[in-house]
């Protein structure tokens, strides 16, 4: 049952990260590293939301919606303390286009996750 769920975040995880290594030289105006970790970051956190998931009681509609918010802030905490060090440690601006290419693959993970929370086994 786990890879069976795990298989499309898996697949997408690859995907964006084989991306990045194939078009690192052919456009510069993207931090590409940036991406690779915010990816990373992500499917750690979905891998925390599958667990989540698993301990919800799927037919309580209010555990389904409290679990989904919960995951939702998680992810915003998470990602705010990181962009705070991020911004504190390094000298490098990342840009507008990596932060919207960022924020694409967010919303792919959060629709993913949101697949998991509905869908009833």
């Amino acid at each position: 049952m786990f890879i069976k769920k795990m298989t499309p975040l898996l697949a997408l995880f690859a995907f964006i990260n084989c991306l990045c290594f194939l078009v690192m030289e052919q456009m510069p105006n993207f931090n590409y590293y940036f991406i690779i970790v915010v990816n990373t970051m992500l499917i750690l956190m979905a891998f925390l939301s599958y667990i989540r998931v698993l301990k919800m009681d799927m037919n309580n509609p209010n555990a389904m919606i409290r679990s989904v918010m919960m995951g939702t802030l998680m992810k915003l905490g998470v990602f705010a303390i990181a962009a705070l060090i991020y911004a504190k440690t390094q000298q490098t601006k990342v840009g507008i286009p990596t932060l919207l290419v960022c924020m694409g693959i967010y919303l792919l993970y959060s629709w993913l996750e949101i697949r998991w929370a509905t869908k009833k086994n």
